[in-house]
This record gives structure tokens, C-alpha cells and sequence, in this order.
């Protein structure tokens, strides 16, 4: 299993704020290289996801956060990780277990 963190600020069809161009392209690209490498990996047996952690209390949010690092980790690997198959490889998901949009 592949997992890598994006942003749900990556999703164009959620995206209704604008603004935080890097921000949000470069997550983008992180989504569009984790697409391919389902794709590519599925004869492998290998799942690939983008994963939004949700807002966490870091730094990064100045600790306004509604969850610590690790109880976002803990409902990421119960709700996402653990359930990551090659059926649904290459998805979108909240750590909350939901998809999000592209």
C-alpha cells in the first residue's frame, strides 16, 4: 500500500474559497502522479491513495486543529489505510473514511 497526504484544497470540484495557488497545485499534482501510480502498480498488487488528514493541530494551523497528529494517524490507518484494496486504489479520501471529489 502507497498512502500519500494531500489536501482536500487540492480538489477542484470542492475548491469554492480560490486563492493558495501553490498550495493547492502542487497537492493537485501529488493527486494526478497518485492516480497514475494506481494504474500503474494495480498488476502489482499494490494500492495507492491520497489521503486528507483533516485539520490537525500542527504548527502549520497554529494548534487550531480539531484533532492531534496522532489521532488523525489513528482514524486515517482505522477509517482509509486498512481498507485500502485494489478495488479502490487511485481514490480520494478524508481520513474519516469518506471520498472527497476531485
Amino acid at each position: 500500500k502507497i498512502v500519500n497526504v494531500t489536501s482536500r484544497m487540492a480538489s477542484m470540484a470542492d475548491n469554492t474559497s480560490g486563492a493558495r495557488y501553490s498550495s493547492r497545485s502542487s497537492k493537485a499534482a501529488l493527486n494526478a502522479i497518485s492516480k497514475s501510480m494506481a494504474i500503474d502498480l494495480k498488476d502489482d498488487a499494490i494500492s495507492v491513495a491520497v489521503l486528507h488528514p483533516g485539520f490537525v493541530k500542527t504548527e502549520m494551523t497554529g494548534m487550531e486543529g480539531d484533532l492531534d497528529a496522532d489521532a488523525a494517524v489513528k482514524r486515517m490507518v482505522e477509517n482509509v489505510i486498512d481498507k485500502m484494496t485494489l478495488e479502490n486504489s487511485g481514490t480520494f479520501w478524508h481520513r474519516d473514511g469518506y471520498h472527497i471529489p476531485w
